[in-house]
């Protein structure tokens, strides 16, 4: 006799299972795979949403947005204690940040700028980025100097940017490693050194931008998955900009640290 269908809460609780189980917390699934598993024949919008909701739901974070997949690309799914974005900062106030960004003229300028060296890129475009996630000078250093190993040997190198909390430089207070790129440069190439100062630093996220894509990753870790928590371009910056402020700003790393320490006390 064949078996019945499982409920949609042991489907979930199998799929968190998988992921739980495995040493670096994360799993890639094919779209039309995870499609299946909930009974859904074909991708439309609203079951991507509903699946989206449901994943999330139970812990996990989803990546690529499944909305933007294909049913044969994989999507990579990852448990994060505490889960990010840890509020919605970005919509908690009438005149919040994101009713800010709607209205500031800098999201239409910056679509129109063309960068002509990675300095550029750091001036133009990185900095009042930074300054419109609200982050202060105090808060970050510029060409910050990282003191990391290369196999028995210690050696220092440069991040472009380090955010900390305020004026105190420490692993305690270390919020985000940036790197700018020039334009046209692959930022794949340079994930891994943006990774190893935020490894060495202390910091949960690392952003990688050549002033065209925009990269961010939450470090866990040694032993488990980075999470790319988001991957988008300048040109579509204002309406990334909620999501980014949810994930990055100084008031969402402060907070995503602060549940950190209550999930694993040091």
């Amino acid at each position: 006799m064949p078996r019945p269908p499982k409920d949609q809460r042991d489907v979930v609780a199998d799929i968190r299972d998988a992921v739980g189980s495995s040493p670096r917390k994360s799993k890639r699934v094919l779209l039309k795979t995870l499609l299946r598993a909930f009974r859904f024949n074909s991708k439309t919008k609203d079951r991507a949403t509903v699946l989206t909701s449901i994943l999330e739901g139970a812990g996990m974070n989803i990546f690529p947005n499944l909305a933007d997949s294909g049913r044969d690309e994989w999507i990579t799914l990852t448990l994060v204690n505490p889960q990010v974005p840890v509020e919605d900062f970005a919509g908690s106030a009438s005149q919040g940040p994101l009713e800010s960004a709607i209205a500031d003229p800098w999201f239409d300028e910056i679509m129109r700028k063309a960068f002509a060296s990675e300095k550029e890129v750091e001036i133009r475009f990185i900095i009042p980025l930074l300054h419109r996630l609200g982050y202060g000078e105090d808060d970050r250093s510029d060409g910050y100097p990282v003191e990391i190993f290369e196999g028995v040997r210690k050696t220092t190198k440069e991040a472009d940017f380090v955010l900390f909390d305020g004026v105190e430089r420490s692993k305690d207070t270390a919020l985000m490693v940036v790197e700018a790129k020039a334009s046209g440069k692959h930022l794949q190439d340079y994930i891994g050194q943006a990774r190893t100062y935020a490894i060495w630093l202390g910091t949960p996220y690392y952003l990688v931008t050549n002033g065209g894509d925009i990269r961010v990753f939450l470090y866990r870790s040694a032993i488990e998955s980075d999470v790319e928590v988001l991957a988008g371009s300048r040109q579509n910056l204002r309406g990334l900009f909620p999501k980014l402020y949810n994930l990055i700003s100084h008031t969402a790393i402060v907070e995503y640290k602060r549940r950190l320490k209550t999930v694993m006390p040091v």
